[in-house]
């Protein structure tokens, strides 16, 4: 009974690797931002609304000599070369005292 537990714990990481590996907001997103921003220190990242087809990936940084936390919001595509950065459609500042985002102008 304990190997069919193991063989169902391995296909469950599998599938969960993979869906990591697929999921433009880790690497990839992370490795754009970093090109465009190389000095910025990233805190974190996850994806947000998305579909089979685009996905809004958000991304919490430092920028150099500051404390305030910003956070982005890019769109990625799925086209048949796989995900591509579309265009940024947030920006702002982290309110320390509410945790929301306020756009910056």
């Amino acid at each position: 009974m304990a190997k069919y537990y193991f063989l169902l714990l391995m296909i469950v990481g599998i599938v969960l690797y993979n869906i990591y590996i697929q999921d433009p907001c880790n690497n990839l997103l992370r490795t754009d931002f970093s090109s465009k921003n190389p000095d910025y220190k990233i805190l974190d990242s996850s994806s947000g609304e998305g579909s089979p087809d685009d996905v809004q990936c958000h991304i919490y940084y430092k920028k150099p000599d500051s404390q305030d936390v910003y956070k982005d919001i890019w769109l990625y595509i799925n086209t048949s070369d796989g995900w591509n950065f579309s265009r940024v459609i947030g920006t702002g500042k982290i309110n320390s005292a509410t945790g929301q985002m306020e756009p910056l102008p």
